[in-house]
C-alpha cells in the first residue's frame, strides 16, 4: 500500500490505484490512423464508394476534411457504440452486417496498423506508475476500449508490465459501462482489494463517478484529456496530470 499526496489531498493506504487509459495515460493521437483504416477497409469490405469514407470517419470521431480529432466528438464513446454505430450506418446502405463482424474487422485494424509509431504517453507518467507499482500497490487499466487493443498499446510504450489487470469493455464484458461501478468493483473482486481502499484517476466525469458509485476512497480528475475543471463535477481533486501525483 501507499500514501498519495494529490493537491491538498492526502491519501493513506491506498491499496489499488485505478487509471483510465486516454486522455490519462496516452494522448489520443494514435486514433487518427486507426479511424482511417478502419473506414478504408470497411470500403474495401462491403464494395462502398469513396464518397462514404467520410461519413464513416466522421462517425467515429475525425474531421474528413482536415484529419484530426473533432473535439468532444464520438472518439470519447465507448468503442461497442462505435460498433453499433457503424453497423447502422452500414445499413442504410442496406449491408446487413452484424456487430460481431464490425467488431472483428475493428480489431484486424489492430493488428495492421503499428501503434509503435502513434502511441503517446502523457509525459511523466511512467516514474509515477513505477513508484506505485513497487509500493505493492495493485495497478487496474480500467477502459471502454477493448482489452486487446489497450494491452497492445501500453505494450508498444514499455506500460503493460506496471498493471496487474487491464479491463477493456469488450462485447461479451460481464460488465456494464462507466459510469456503473462494476469494472472497479470486479477490478477490486479479482484482485482481493476492498474497494474503499481504492482511488481513481480519469480524465472524465465517467470515470469518476464509477468510482464514486462503486465506493472508492478518492476519485482524481486529470486535464490531460478531453474535459475541462468544470466538467469533472465528481473529482475530489483536480490535477493538471497524473503526472503530478506525489507520494
Amino acid at each position: 500500500m501507499i500514501n498519495i499526496k494529490c493537491g491538498d489531498l492526502k491519501l493513506k493506504d491506498v491499496e489499488l490505484v485505478c487509471f483510465d487509459k486516454d486522455g490519462t495515460l496516452f494522448t489520443f493521437d494514435m486514433y487518427i490512423p486507426v479511424m482511417e483504416k478502419r473506414a478504408q477497409l470497411l470500403l474495401q469490405r462491403y464494395g462502398l464508394k469513396k464518397e462514404h469514407y467520410g461519413a464513416i470517419v466522421s462517425l467515429m470521431g475525425l474531421d474528413p476534411e482536415t484529419s484530426e480529432i473533432v473535439e468532444g466528438g464520438p472518439i470519447h464513446i465507448e468503442r461497442v457504440e462505435i460498433i453499433r454505430r457503424t453497423r447502422a450506418y452500414l445499413r442504410t446502405l442496406s449491408i446487413n452486417s452484424s456487430v460481431e463482424e464490425i467488431a472483428e474487422l475493428f480489431n484486424e485494424v489492430d493488428f495492421l496498423v503499428d501503434f509503435t509509431d502513434y502511441v503517446k504517453s502523457i509525459e511523466g507518467i511512467q516514474p509515477i506508475l513505477e513508484k506505485i507499482r513497487n509500493s505493492n500497490t495493485k495497478l487496474v487499466l480500467v477502459t471502454h476500449d477493448s482489452t486487446e487493443p489497450a494491452i497492445k498499446q501500453l505494450a508498444s510504450v514499455g506500460l503493460f508490465d506496471f498493471f496487474d489487470k487491464v479491463l477493456g469493455l469488450d462485447i461479451d464484458s460481464p460488465y456494464h459501462a462507466k459510469p456503473a461501478p462494476d469494472m472497479l468493483q470486479y477490478a477490486c473482486k479479482i484482485l482481493n482489494v476492498d474497494v474503499s481502499k481504492s482511488i481513481v484517476i480519469g480524465d472524465d466525469d465517467r470515470d469518476l463517478l464509477m468510482g464514486k458509485n462503486a465506493g472508492s476512497m478518492a476519485c482524481i480528475g486529470v486535464l490531460t484529456g478531453k474535459s475541462k475543471a468544470e466538467e469533472l463535477k465528481h473529482a475530489d481533486t483536480i490535477l493538471e496530470s497524473a503526472s503530478d501525483i506525489e507520494f
